[in-house]
């Protein structure tokens, strides 16, 4: 029988990845646009469903951005020896402008703010596997960036 302890690891992997510079939404960095949806909302707290690709401040591309990590998610379940009915919930909760920690510390110069991306997978015995990502963000500015070759279809 598969050990549950093994989908800490999933979270973490799932967390990692999402507030990373190569993680993209049509073209920009998620994490850019994603504080930027935050500040415009006049909130400090983005919330996305992995399963329905719902999002709390709503966002377009919500669902684009939520379906490969869910996707992840199932193989890396199925990989562990568990069927996909182990998964109960799926959430990315980003919550900005946290006290920064060290590794923060070095990034301040830039128009923006600190951040930690929690994955979260609740099982089917309702317990709660999350792990948290810190890093800092400014919001996006298509004027000061470049846009990816990798973007939506309309």
């Amino acid at each position: 029988m598969p050990k549950r302890k093994a989908i800490k690891g999933i979270v973490g992997g799932i967390a990692s990845s999402f507030a990373s510079r190569n993680n993209d939404s049509d073209g920009y960095w998620t994490m850019g646009i994603v504080c930027k949806i935050v500040r415009d909302s006049g909130a400090n707290h983005f919330t996305l469903d992995l399963a329905t690709g719902e999002s709390r401040p709503e966002y377009k591309y919500s669902s684009q951005i939520a379906a490969p990590y869910y996707d992840s998610i199932l193989r890396q379940i199925t990989k562990l020896g568990f069927t996909e009915e182990v998964i109960r919930n799926t959430m990315i909760e980003v919550e900005f402008n946290v006290p920064s920690s060290k590794s923060q510390i070095a990034s301040e110069w830039l128009d923006g703010s600190p951040f930690i991306c929690r994955a979260i997978i609740v099982d089917d015995l309702n317990r709660v596997w999350s792990a948290n990502f810190d890093g800092w963000c400014r919001p996006h500015d298509p004027k000061k960036e470049r846009r990816s070759v990798r973007r939506f279809p309309s």
